[in-house]
């Protein structure tokens, strides 16, 4: 009797080899080749530390003015506009109350506004200056000219020259309680001069101060005249850079424009001229609505 061979389908053939594969490679136990797997949870990456932000300097604009004036206005207006545009505080005196010569008064309030402690920076303006740029930034001169020393934190004083010599019509006074030794110490110096009858302003006690004291001089870095206290042509008494201010410099100061310009209001006059030189920017962008 002939028996016929059986046939078998070829899924099902392929079925009981991959299930006689799976037993062997239970029958072998755990591998020690390979390394165990945690099955504990990955650990996220910790966030990447985001830079420090760059503080922005603290800054008060100061000045003051005793008696009446013809440019009142515009002299406040573009140190208040100003202050205003970029975020720093103004601050006037109409009034002074010290022994000392009235021009005195500048080293009173920077001692008040350092004693605060609300500042990094005090700038001081004479009444007789206007602020004839408002795009710049004073903080941009302060780090400009820091950068430019061995030991940007020793400074406390950022001063200018003119013809003459020191000439403190306009400077920044660091907010700090060891700048108020150079104004007690001015003070000082006024004060013995005084128990001699000679005269001496703020400007005279400070040149000799820093003559006398070397120390005290290199907390003292000097700025270029154009860069903070710029002249007119009509005031020609320029520190070594012989530049006179001209359109789009910083600030313009009118230092003794009696002795230089002919007329019963030689201040005013100037005041008048150089006003419609200012560039003032788009106060809706900034003004108290």
């Amino acid at each position: 009797m002939l028996v016929r061979a059986l046939k078998i389908p070829p899924a099902f053939l392929f079925l009981l080899v991959f299930f006689a594969f799976f037993g062997w490679q239970l029958s072998q136990g755990p591998s020690h080749e390979e390394g165990t797997v945690s099955m504990a949870p990955v650990p996220a990456e910790a966030p990447a530390e985001r830079p420090a932000e760059k503080k922005t300097p603290r800054v008060a604009i100061m000045t003051f003015v005793t008696e009446e004036r013809s440019y009142h206005h515009i002299s406040l207006k573009s140190k208040d506009h100003y202050a205003r545009r970029h975020g720093y505080d103004f601050i006037v005196d109409y009034e002074m109350h010290t022994d000392r010569p009235v021009i005195f008064w500048k080293y009173n309030m920077a001692e008040r506004l350092i004693k605060t402690g609300k500042y990094d920076w005090i700038w001081w303006l004479d009444f007789d200056t206007l602020v004839t740029n408002t795009d710049i930034k004073v903080t941009d001169i302060i780090e400009e000219e820091l950068a430019t020393v061995t030991d940007p934190d020793a400074i406390d004083y950022l001063t200018t020259h003119d013809c003459n010599g020191l000439n403190s019509g306009s400077f920044l006074v660091r907010g700090h309680e060891r700048s108020l030794k150079l104004l007690h110490d001015s003070f000082a110096i006024h004060d013995e001069a005084k128990k001699k009858d000679e005269q001496m302003s703020e400007q005279d006690a400070t040149v000799q101060l820093l003559k006398d004291n070397k120390g005290m001089a290199e907390t003292v870095h000097q700025v270029p005249q154009w860069k903070l206290n710029a002249f007119p042509q009509e005031i020609a008494c320029f520190d070594d850079s012989s530049e006179a201010w001209k359109h789009g410099t910083f600030v313009i100061h009118f230092a003794g424009a009696w002795a230089h310009v002919k007329g019963n209001d030689p201040t005013g006059q100037l005041m008048k001229k150089y006003q419609d030189e200012i560039i003032w920017g788009d106060w809706k962008e900034f003004y108290d609505q």
